[in-house]
């Protein structure tokens, strides 16, 4: 890492070519003045996400929604099958033309089981999305 201007760091990161290409579409289609812009707000999102995810407490319900490639179809059904008290039901389907599923897994239980299963899913590879929605 390198400090570049106003105390900010500059880091270095590999993106394979079709991210890469997006993220430069999305930010002219945008109006981001540059690629570290798109990419800090990108950031920001995700943070936000994760800490809305952390401070859940108690009992909850909703769904989970994973989109994978197919290849991770045998880590994704483990990792449902080991937290089957917390997942009560689910859907899967494949897209049509592509490598990619997505399972739609309906949860109630312990926040703290529910974050662990979301941990354990989302940063499974392979898995592109993963989103929980609370009811």
């Amino acid at each position: 890492m390198t400090k570049g201007l106003n105390g900010t760091k500059i880091v270095s990161l590999s993106l394979p070519n079709n991210i890469l290409r997006d993220i430069d579409s999305a930010a002219d289609e945008m109006g981001y003045s540059s690629r570290s812009e798109l990419v800090r707000d990108a950031v920001r999102a995700f943070l936000r996400d994760r800490s809305e995810i952390s401070k859940l407490e108690g009992h909850i319900n909703g769904v989970l929604i994973l989109v994978y490639h197919h290849d991770s179809a045998a880590q994704v059904s483990e990792v449902r099958h080991r937290h089957m008290s917390v997942f009560k039901s689910f859907m899967h389907a494949d897209f049509d033309g592509g490598d990619d599923c997505c399972e739609v897994l309906m949860f109630c239980g312990e926040a703290n089981d529910v974050k662990e299963s979301y941990n354990q899913l989302s940063t499974l590879v392979g898995v592109k999305e993963a989103r929980i929605f609370l009811a």
